[in-house]
């Protein structure tokens, strides 16, 4: 981005008269980005690395300690007066390299000071794996004797013909899972289960290790150097993991593509090779793990490895596809300089971007990574705490002082200290005070739509579920699925010998009973009470075994069509009570919605402002279909509308693991049914609604400040998950 360079700086008394040199272990090396010429200073003994433009060569490559920084500046201004870079970039140049370790001073407090610097590298890194436990990384070894004995055995997969066998070997793989799809869907509902936790572990280990041994490879395959591997304690975890931070001094940007693809490729070689085993082999152990292998080495390393927003492999393949190095860092530096030149007015810190759409590139990148790194970090903290809950909490509360605390200290000691803004610190004040205040302000005063939202299934006005009553064995079927019935038309006729059978014993406890109390009218009168009390108990009973007996024919609840899609396959099947046989759906005139509201949303339920709700629906997202009224049904609920709501039909809510129906929620909840007009609807409207059709209805609340909402949230979180 071109703007005038600041030539002084109010910082510069304190470097003129030092002379610096460069480590003897520090390199300079060319690169090109995005089509400019850059050179990167990196030391192979640390392996830190810094990356400067071609102006500031000019200045580094003069750091050699026979001159003080003043000398060697000017003379860049007599060589070069129009590019030579200014007191404030030089400032900045020498704190990043001597922060980097790549700088020392021939004065004896040099030794001292290089051990300081390293105490405190130490310190911040403590501190950063502290509030950062979740992604704890231990370095183990060196790798590089092994890899060097090893790479002339596997030379050969950096070859032409290794990537052409790669790309049929993924072929193949796709092919076997796309083949067998069905059943891969089926075997996924075990990946979870606990039985198979220890055979997913092992297939992740060995597929990471795999993966970045790919990594370690591919730099020694360009002539790299590879020093540290180790563990990382991904949320309590361990996984491998491989410093190829030795790729960064790499001149051709493709080479440093392909080492940032080194770990993805050879850990999708082996998902492929795993899907062929699993589709060639039947159910055992060896089928599970190829499975939990297939998973895990494919479906992770695309949804992570390649996701540019988190610094996994993505970040820094993206970062050489777009020539934009140190994205993240940069994006916050292009932050830091749009506030500090358009709010305050200060020029000195130059902007990462050299145009006005790199700069707007980097803006972006850095919103969209913070949200995504907030969301996967409180997703790790609910994740944690809900499997150890006491380690997990205190893990939970160092992330998130890590992740939302820390950030604001660094704002505050950026606001005190920082020298750049020395003449404009009473108004940088001034604006973040402003600010802050304006975003409480709206938060916790300004009244924001509430809403809550519920699934459920839409059914015809009318329409009623049919279910067993009794247990019997099924003998006929009048009515087939698909006619047209009238209100107690049977629908199916059962048989339960066992209930002809306790009808003679009832009788026989009935006709006992009345002889009974018959002779204690003749005989003792002080019985008669407990003999009658025991006759109107067994005629009860009686009367109760004779309801079952003619509700062995299951009638039409109500008129409608009869919808029940396994009606051909009753005969002579026994039918348990409760058994769901099917449906009437009804003739009105307007539809009706049963949603299912759960019991963390029961206080909005009852505060929500009756008449206003409205449905949407999955593929139809921008037709909105308006319910006219609604009512709680009275009393908590336990069995869904339609099991197309529950786990078990892919629907939101949770079912109890032993219910084979799949329509008995695991925690009760209520059941709220609204009216839909079925005239006057718009066209688009009517043609979305169809029987037992799965939808959500969202419920109006009385506009609260967002604060107020997201405290409510909190707390019904800590309500639900933790009881607390």
């Amino acid at each position: 981005m071109s703007e005038q360079r600041a030539l002084f700086s109010e910082s510069w008394h304190r470097v003129a008269g030092q002379r610096l040199r460069l480590r003897p272990s520090v390199n300079l090396r060319r690169q090109r980005f995005c089509g400019e010429q850059w050179f990167v200073a990196q030391d192979g003994f640390t392996n830190s690395f810094y990356r400067f433009r071609p102006e500031a060569y000019d200045f580094i490559a003069r750091l050699d300690g026979t001159r003080t920084v003043e000398d060697i500046w000017h003379g860049c201004l007599e060589r070069t007066p129009e590019t030579a870079p200014g007191q404030g970039e030089i400032v900045a140049m020498l704190a990043q390299l001597y922060q980097a370790n790549l700088l020392a001073a021939d004065t004896p407090a040099d030794t001292q000071r290089l051990f300081e610097r390293h105490q405190k590298r130490a310190r911040a890194q403590v501190v950063s794996q502290l509030f950062g436990i979740f992604f704890l990384r231990i370095r183990l070894f060196d790798p590089e004797p092994l890899l060097r004995r090893t790479w002339p055995l596997l030379r050969w997969l950096a070859t032409p013909a290794a990537a052409v066998g790669w790309v049929l070997l993924a072929g193949l793989g796709l092919a076997a899972v796309l083949s067998n799809w069905d059943r891969a869907l089926d075997q996924s509902q075990a990946v979870m289960a606990p039985e198979n936790l220890l055979l997913l572990y092992a297939a992740f280990t060995l597929a990471k290790l795999i993966h970045e041994f790919g990594h370690a490879y591919a730099v020694k395959a360009f002539g790299g150097e590879v020093h540290a591997m180790g563990v990382t304690l991904l949320v309590f975890t361990p996984i491998p993991y491989v410093d190829a931070t030795a790729a960064w001094a790499f001149r051709e940007r493709w080479k440093r593509v392909v080492v940032g693809a080194g770990g993805m490729l050879p850990e999708l070689a082996y998902a492929s090779i795993a899907a062929l085993v699993w589709a060639a082999t039947g159910p055992g152990t060896l089928n599970s793990l190829a499975y939990n292998t297939m998973v895990v080495a494919s479906v992770s390393t695309l949804i992570f490895n390649l996701n540019p927003l988190l610094r996994f492999d993505g970040y820094y393949i993206l970062s050489d596809l777009t020539d934009s190095p140190n994205l993240q860092p940069r994006s916050a530096r292009q932050w830091l300089h749009w506030f500090e030149h358009k709010v305050l007015g200060v020029r000195t810190l130059e902007s990462p971007a050299r145009t006005q759409r790199e700069a707007g590139w980097l803006m972006t990148f850095g919103v969209a990574s913070y949200i995504y790194r907030v969301f996967i970090t409180v997703a790790i903290i609910l994740l944690v705490a809900d499997r150890y809950f006491g380690l997990g909490l205190l893990a939970g509360i160092l992330t998130f002082v890590g992740a939302f605390v820390m950030p604001f200290v660094k704002a505050g000691k950026y606001l005190v200290r920082e020298p750049r803004i020395e003449r404009s610190r009473r108004r940088a004040w001034g604006v973040t005070a402003g600010a802050v205040a304006v975003v409480l302000l709206f938060l916790a005063a300004v009244p924001m739509p509430n809403r809550f939202r519920a699934p459920g299934v839409v059914r015809a006005e009318g329409s009623r579920d049919v279910y067993t009553s009794v247990a019997g064995f099924a003998v006929e079927v009048p009515a087939r699925s698909g006619a047209e019935v009238a209100a107690g038309l049977p629908l199916v006729r059962m048989e339960n010998p066992e209930i002809q059978f306790a009808i003679t014993a009832a009788q026989a406890d009935v006709e006992e009973a009345r002889g009974r109390e018959r002779h204690m009218l003749s005989e003792l009168a002080a019985g008669i009470a407990p003999t009658r009390a025991r006759r109107e108990v067994a005629e009860r009973r009686l009367a109760e075994i004779e309801r079952d007996l003619t509700e062995l024919e299951v009638r039409a609840p109500a008129a409608g069509r009869w919808v029940s899609p396994t009606s051909d396959d009753w005969a002579g099947l026994w039918l348990a009570r409760g058994v769901r046989l099917g449906e009437i759906v009804g003739r009105g005139p307007g539809w009706e919605f049963q949603a299912v509201v759960s019991q963390q949303h029961a206080s909005e339920l009852f505060n929500a402002a009756a008449q206003e709700a409205e449905l949407r629906f999955e593929g139809a997202a921008g037709t909105v279909v308006p319910v006219t009224e609604w009512r709680v049904v009275p009393g908590r609920q336990e069995f869904l509308p339609s099991p197309a709501l529950g786990w078990n039909a892919g629907g939101p809510i949770k079912v109890r693991p032993d219910d084979t129906t799949g329509i008995r929620a695991d925690e009760p909840f209520f059941l709220v049914v609204g009216r839909i007009a079925g005239d006057g609807l718009p066209t688009d409207a009517q043609s979305v609604l169809w029987q037992g059709r799965v939808g959500v209805m969202r419920m109006e609340r009385p506009w609260t400040p967002l604060l107020v909402q997201w405290a409510r949230s909190f707390r019904q979180l800590l309500q639900e998950r933790y009881r607390i």
